[in-house]
């Protein structure tokens, strides 16, 4: 049994996590920062200029999913819009935390991203074709292709501890060269 961030593992994996370097914070800072901003704009969207929202109900590949779209979520856009503000504020602290709450950070966001495949994103094309895919699901597929890596990487310490250490160890302080007796 190990206690990783507040939840006991019953035994080790038998795949060897990463630990985390420059490079994996740097995307998760990047994922992060992606979703904290996207939830200051969908409040914005939200509280200002709701109607942007009502093409996506479009370029959804479902028809119930059009559906559900048009008859549910528009007429209360406002609360969907307020809504998907705090899930994206969330999936940013989480993926700036550390251990487990990471993990389910990145879970929501790959989720979230697979999601936006289906829903597109409010380009209206010929459904299921080349255009289609280019211009409403690549970029959602690319998105969460790229955060599959960090699925391998255990972040031991948050970002801000991450950033802490790091700059603590670039220090003046950190850095005083040891002379020896006699010289």
């Amino acid at each position: 049994m190990r206690e990783s961030g507040g939840f006991t593992m019953p035994h080790e994996s038998r795949h060897k996590l990463i630990v985390a370097g420059f490079w994996s914070n740097a995307a998760r800072l990047f994922f992060a920062l992606w979703y904290l901003c996207g939830s200051l704009s969908h409040v914005w969207y939200g509280l200002r200029n709701n109607h942007v929202y009502q093409i996506l109900g479009l370029t959804s590949i479902f028809a119930i999913s059009r559906e559900l779209w048009n008859s549910v979520v528009m007429p209360h856009i406002t609360f969907f819009a307020l809504l998907l503000a705090v899930f994206e504020m969330t999936t940013g602290i989480l993926i700036l935390s550390r251990g487990k709450l990471v993990w389910i950070g990145l879970t929501a966001s790959l989720l979230f991203n697979l999601f936006l495949v289906e829903l597109g994103l409010g380009f209206p094309e010929v459904l299921w074709s080349g255009r289609d895919f280019v211009l409403n699901r690549l970029s959602c597929s690319v998105f969460a292709t790229l955060q599959l890596p960090l699925f391998w990487v255990s972040f031991d310490s948050s970002f801000p501890e991450f950033l802490r250490a790091r700059l603590r160890s670039r220090s003046p302080e950190s850095n005083t060269s040891h002379t020896s007796i006699g010289s």
